[in-house]
């Protein structure tokens, strides 16, 4: 008869052959996710536009012009930008797409983790156009996630609405960058991109009382049945390089980060 031991040392060898084979399957897996994503960009590039609907999402003139930031705050600081433009996010959602790729590429410096995905999907219908800005673990005490929706929703996506891609993508970058090197808190960004410009106000001034009257008098003309429903857009919000050397090296993303759509 099989004494105890042995088959305490069966139930053993099972249990450590099952975990094996859960690892194997696990990293295959992984393995298979990562190689749905784009290669790493050969040449080097911090904006790579991966786009075939929309190969002019930025002129010429214009991705140079940010490409040219992009290195300038690399070289200056050892923190990185990527911005990524892309028509299809392979099935996954916008943060998995952001943070995955930051991972496979290894986006900022090797132990600092200082780098930032700035994913844009310009296509699609309504609702369908995505942007997710994931922010690697050496960067997040500087860039909190809510301030990162806060960029999304104040000085993106707006841009964007207008089709003004080039002014929403340089205003992003631009808060980025300012956040990272401290120019300016979290907390001071906050309050200004909330404050109501004289602008803003002055518009709210003249046209809730226009608006009032409109829906007074359409109720009236209407006897006091019904009304009018108004419909308003929304954002959605989520959740190295050696110094100077253009590459990658880095890649540590915790999922910090937000995103929006329009």
């Amino acid at each position: 008869m099989t004494s105890l031991l042995e088959r305490m040392n069966l139930n053993k060898m099972k249990k450590a052959v099952l975990l094996s084979g859960l690892f194997v399957i696990t990293v295959l897996l992984n393995s298979f996710g990562q190689s749905k994503l784009p290669a790493v960009p050969v040449p080097f590039k911090l904006y790579n536009n991966l786009s075939k609907e929309m190969p002019d999402f930025l002129s010429t003139q214009e991705a140079q012009k940010l490409e040219q930031r992009l290195r300038n705050f690399e070289d200056s600081t050892g923190n990185q930008i990527v911005v990524v433009v892309t028509d299809d996010l392979l099935g996954y959602q916008d943060w998995e797409y952001a943070t995955e790729l930051g991972q496979k590429w290894g986006v900022g410096q090797k132990e600092k983790d200082n780098g930032i995905v700035f994913l844009i999907k310009p296509t699609g219908g309504e609702g369908k156009r995505k942007t997710f800005i994931a922010i690697g673990e050496g960067l997040e005490g500087a860039i909190p996630d809510g301030l990162t929706g806060t960029i999304i929703n104040h000085d993106v996506i707006p841009s964007f609405q207008q089709g003004e891609y080039y002014n929403g993508v340089n205003n992003g970058v631009g808060v980025l960058i300012a956040l990272a090197n401290g120019e300016y808190s979290a907390e001071a960004y906050e309050k200004k991109a909330n404050e109501m410009s004289w602008v803003d106000i002055l518009l709210t001034v003249i046209f809730i009382p226009i608006f009032i009257l409109v829906f007074i008098f359409g109720r009236r003309n209407n006897g006091g049945r019904g009304g009018r429903t108004f419909y308003g857009g929304g954002f959605s919000s989520g959740g190295g390089s050696s110094f100077g050397g253009g590459s990658f090296g880095g890649g540590s993303f915790g999922g910090g980060g937000a995103g929006g759509s329009w």
